[in-house]
């Protein structure tokens, strides 16, 4: 029996306005999955205003802003403008566009009224934004002149569902700016969720699963509160919700997921909370997901960035973690200890540092992928079993 799976995903959180009303939108998306349909997931979760959008569509991305031919015109219970109301999120009818894994998509719409403040600021790929005016219908030739500005965050997108041609199962991964791929490459996918999608494509088979990338930059998993040091005001929404309550519609609610990886906790520990209230929070979505999910799995906190005592309670999280793991998840992958300078484990290898001695570059990211053991994993259904 085939299934809807997704095969990209963005978690979504509050950002500034960019004053968008009355441009056209083209965003570009990597997908894990193909499928012989798709169906696309537009929110408006944080949003201040009822935002209205028209001309939507999804192609194939030939470069950068010019699409191949065969665009395909997106409708939402039959209509092809929608209105979204603040905290409104829709799912398109099924779209007959036949995509291929690793492939890029773009997502075009007109927005016709209203200011999007839903977004997914850390995207690492290149979106493009018209001059004022509905640029949906212009040709391919002038399309990069009709495009003029450019966005690195994904605006009013949560995710992309396919059809399988086969039975296909999902593994989300859950965390915050590392599982989002800070410090990678823009516009090349090597954030570790990319590399670990790479290797189950090259292991193929059974092995394969669509990868879900449910990681939000500066996330904590206890508290969204952000402590004000030396008198700098931040505002509250800017890390996004704590992950045990984003956890509900970034992780609970994805379509054909069957794993889950989780990776969270860092800034927690930067921001001062205890290595114990880590793991009683880790143990709490753990039980959640156990209602959802047939497999759950671990994983160490990386190195970098810590002051020392929270290097202490960085220690006290990877120990239970690797001691006590095996109680609450079907398996532990350590992240850390590949990471680790050789000189001192509290400090990220230069080898494999962005430059900021927090976040892995992309051979860092490559290494995070390598760690998971894919025999761990649900992988797909075998259609001949």
């Amino acid at each position: 029996m085939k299934n809807w799976v997704r095969a990209w995903y963005a978690a979504p959180s509050r950002v500034f306005s960019a004053h968008l009303s009355g441009r056209t939108l083209r965003q570009i998306l990597h997908l894990h999955a193909g499928g012989e349909q798709l169906r696309l997931h537009l929110s408006n979760r944080y949003g201040e205003e009822a935002v209205t959008l028209s001309s939507i569509s999804v192609g194939k991305v030939l470069q950068g802003a010019v699409l191949s031919l065969g665009e395909c015109d997106v409708s939402f219970e039959g209509r092809s403008t929608i209105r979204l109301e603040p905290g409104q999120e829709m799912v398109s009818d099924p779209v007959p566009l036949r995509v291929e894994a690793f492939s890029d998509l773009a997502i075009t719409f007109f927005l016709a009224q209203g200011e999007g403040t839903t977004a997914h600021w850390g995207a690492l790929q290149t979106s493009y934004v018209s001059g004022i005016g509905n640029a949906t219908t212009v040709p391919a030739e002038t399309a990069f002149f009709a495009y003029p500005l450019l966005t690195t965050s994904w605006w009013l997108l949560s995710g992309v569902d396919v059809l399988p041609a086969i039975p296909l199962n999902a593994v989300v991964t859950f965390g915050s700016s590392t599982t989002d791929g800070a410090g990678s490459t823009p516009n090349v996918n090597r954030r570790w969720p990319d590399e670990l999608a790479r290797r189950l494509r090259d292991a193929g088979g059974t092995r394969f699963m669509s990868v879900i990338n449910a990681g939000l930059s500066g996330n904590q998993l206890t508290s969204s509160e952000i402590p004000q040091a030396g008198g700098m005001k931040m505002p509250p929404f800017l890390l996004g919700e704590a992950g045990s309550q984003r956890f509900a519609w970034d992780v609970m609610e994805q379509s054909g997921a069957t794993d889950l990886i989780i990776n969270i906790g860092a800034n927690d520990l930067r921001f001062g909370i205890s290595g114990d209230r880590v793991i009683e929070g880790l143990q709490q979505i753990v039980t959640q997901a156990r209602t959802r999910y047939k497999k759950i799995f671990g994983t160490t906190i990386l190195p970098g960035g810590y002051l020392p005592s929270q290097v202490k309670q960085r220690r006290r999280v990877n120990a239970w973690m690797c001691e006590e793991g095996s109680r609450w998840f079907d398996a532990v992958f350590d992240f850390a200890m590949p990471l680790a300078s050789p000189d001192d484990e509290a400090v990220l290898h230069p080898a494999y540092d962005s430059g900021d001695g927090i976040h892995p570059n992309d051979e860092g990211y490559r290494m995070m992928a390598q760690a998971v053991d894919l025999s761990t994993l649900t992988g797909s259904q075998d259609p001949s079993a």
